[in-house]
């Protein structure tokens, strides 16, 4: 059986599966990124992977036989029968971190919005003599992930599936809201782009500590790469919106229609959707050396596994309740190469005087251009 994969930590669990499994072995196939020209060539019996539910993906996928309790807004893409094209393994959210005693003065203990992070933020920035910041809470800049966080608290879903719709509304707000946080609480984009020539070359962690900002949006995967020193004397809250925490990634699963060994897939599947499983899994890859947060790296898709096995490995990191969880059900077609140029799109127009701005275009440039060198 074949196994198409953007997960090399998978490479453990290939090896556990295949020692208990001697009718089947999996041979694992790495790549950096999953598309639907990959799977085409590759020809995988099962893909597992982040950013899989867009529709040329999905259209080369079966439908999947089994359910598990996972997460209701992981699902993901349905047919017409709410039939399932994938299979939810772990999903990622937005931290922000500080140092225990910041973190302990937000008003929730789990989840921290926008307007907290700037009212919390407004007592601690200093300007020297020459009126230069040498201390600032937090800038929206610094972690360019933190656009569209603030997008998907605003919407979720801003994106068609064909991108023939955008909620340009939205992400126009969501420019607003940034660049008026950069001019009122940082003095403007001049000056948060001076602190952060000066000082941002020191890790965030290494600034909380030593009082130079207040907050920094971080990762998983960065936070379980900290050494215990370090975050012993920090905490993390999710970012989110009004009683929403936005989902930035999921891993899922599917089994291409031209698999060949489908049913060998299911049970790989099954056998990953275990309790048993997972808590093996997270603590074969501790011992391993191997740095992966949680499940696949985050939170896993079952509850039950988030609230046992997560909580006692990484005490840090609070299970969120499900229903402050948000997610969009379809991601757009090509949506790596679309990503890539929202982030840059969302520096320039926040930099820009102008007050309306059309992401469309930008993207019909992009697809024009992509179209040409096809060709």
């Amino acid at each position: 059986m074949k196994l198409l994969t953007d997960r090399k930590e998978l490479a453990l669990a290939v090896e556990a599966y295949d020692f208990e499994n001697d009718r089947v072995s999996i041979t694992l196939s790495y790549t950096e990124n999953i598309s639907a020209e990959k799977i085409q060539f590759e020809k995988p019996d099962v893909v597992i992977g982040k950013n899989l539910s867009s529709m040329d993906i999905v259209n080369l996928l079966r439908r999947m036989k089994n359910a598990y309790p996972v997460y209701e807004t992981l699902r993901g893409p349905r047919d017409k029968k709410d039939r399932e094209y994938f299979i939810p393994l772990s999903f990622e959210l937005p931290l922000i971190m500080g140092k225990v005693e910041a973190m302990s003065k937000l008003p929730d203990p789990v989840f921290v919005k926008a307007d907290e992070l700037r009212e919390a933020s407004r007592t601690f920035s200093v300007l020297n003599q020459d009126g230069r910041l040498v201390r600032l809470a937090f800038s929206p800049s610094w972690n360019r992930d933190f656009y569209l966080d603030i997008l998907a608290t605003k919407n979720s879903e801003p994106f068609s599936v064909d991108m023939e719709s955008i909620d340009e509304e939205s992400m126009n707000q969501t420019i607003t809201d940034i660049r008026d946080w950069i001019i009122e609480e940082i003095g403007g984009i001049e000056s948060n782009m001076q602190f952060s020539q000066r000082y941002r070359y020191i890790p965030d962690e290494i600034l909380i500590l030593n009082e130079r900002i207040l907050f920094a949006r971080t990762d998983f995967g960065y936070w379980n790469s900290l050494p215990d020193v370090v975050t012993r004397q920090l905490d993390v809250r999710y970012f989110g919106g009004p009683r929403l925490i936005p989902i930035t990634s999921v891993v899922r699963a599917g089994i291409p229609k031209r698999a060949k060994l489908v049913k060998a897939a299911e049970d790989f599947i099954d056998w990953l959707m275990l309790p048993d499983t997972q808590s093996k899994l997270i603590k074969d890859w501790e011992n391993a050396g191997i740095t992966v947060f949680g499940f696949l790296g985050g939170l896993s898709s079952l509850q039950e596994v988030n609230q046992t096995v997560i909580t006692q490995h990484f005490p840090r990191i609070k299970t969120p309740e499900s229903r402050f969880l948000q997610a969009p059900q379809y991601l757009p077609i090509r949506w790596t190469g679309i990503r890539s140029l929202i982030i840059p799109w969302f520096e320039t127009a926040i930099a820009s005087h102008q007050t309306n701005h059309s992401f469309f275009e930008v993207y019909q440039k992009w697809e024009l251009s992509s179209f040409s060198e096809s060709e």
